[in-house]
């Protein structure tokens, strides 16, 4: 019974050696406002070369979707909403250090806000490797409450805003960031139905890689970056590297 026991742990321990994974980090907007959810420039290029110091290496979308990643210190950058001032921080700071972000959109605002890049500008990006996708159509609350008051409301935030992502970028975006990480049964029923092969919440933890390992494709875990939340979201990537330090 021990030696079951001890080869059980040695399985346990050969596994878990060989699995890659990625955390990924959500950001909105870098305008060095008052607002928990922006990020100054300054401290922005800080959060990048302290993540950078841990040994972590900066992915793309589709490597951490395919399993093209090694290791477990591997980072992937979500930026939502589609703030104009990505445009810049992507040029001074992403661009250098090689980042290229998923870039969730809501395609109401695109080209009408004043706050919000237009449709060359997404195009313009996406020329240079970075990942578009879902964010809903008016950034409602893609849920069971919604579905249940106004159906059609619903349905446009998931279906109205991959048809307009396509039209408007020639894409056909597969990966969807729920507004405000709100979502239910009956919004993983419809993204699928649309196309969609993949969904983040706002739920810690990291992602498997591939993504097929994930349990959900649906609930991908990502991490919410705001003024208050990045000590602890440090300390957990701290924590992460040194544990995997230990098992190379």
């Amino acid at each position: 019974m021990l030696k079951l026991i001890f080869i059980f742990l040695f399985i346990s321990q050969i596994i878990n050696a060989e699995t890659n994974i990625f955390f990924t980090l959500c950001y909105h907007s870098f305008l060095g406002i008052n607002s928990e959810f922006d990020i100054s420039p300054e401290e922005f290029e800080k959060q990048i070369n302290a993540i950078k110091e841990l040994g972590y290496n900066f992915i793309k979308w589709e490597d951490g979707r395919d399993g093209k990643i090694k290791g477990k210190r591997n980072i992937l950058i979500t930026i939502d909403d589609a703030n104009h001032s990505v445009l810049k921080i992507y040029e001074t700071i992403l661009k250098k250090n090689n980042i290229f972000p998923v870039i969730f959109v809501y395609p109401a605002v695109i080209g009408k806000k004043d706050y919000a890049m237009k449709w060359n500008d997404l195009k313009k990006l996406l020329s240079d490797g970075i990942t578009v996708g879902g964010h809903g159509y008016n950034h409602l609350y893609v849920n069971q409450k919604l579905f249940d008051s106004d159906p059609v409301a619903f349905k446009r935030e998931i279906y109205l805003c991959k048809k307009r992502l396509n039209e408007n970028l020639s894409i056909l975006p597969e990966v969807y960031a729920y507004p405000f990480g709100v979502f239910s049964n009956i919004t993983k029923e419809h993204l699928q139905k649309a196309g969609f092969k993949w969904a983040f919440s706002l739920k810690y933890g990291y992602c498997l890689s591939p993504l097929y390992l994930n349990s959900d494709p649906y609930n991908l875990p990502r991490h919410m970056v705001t003024k208050s939340s990045w000590k602890n979201i440090y300390s957990i990537l701290k924590k992460n590297a040194l544990n995997s330090k230990i098992s190379e």
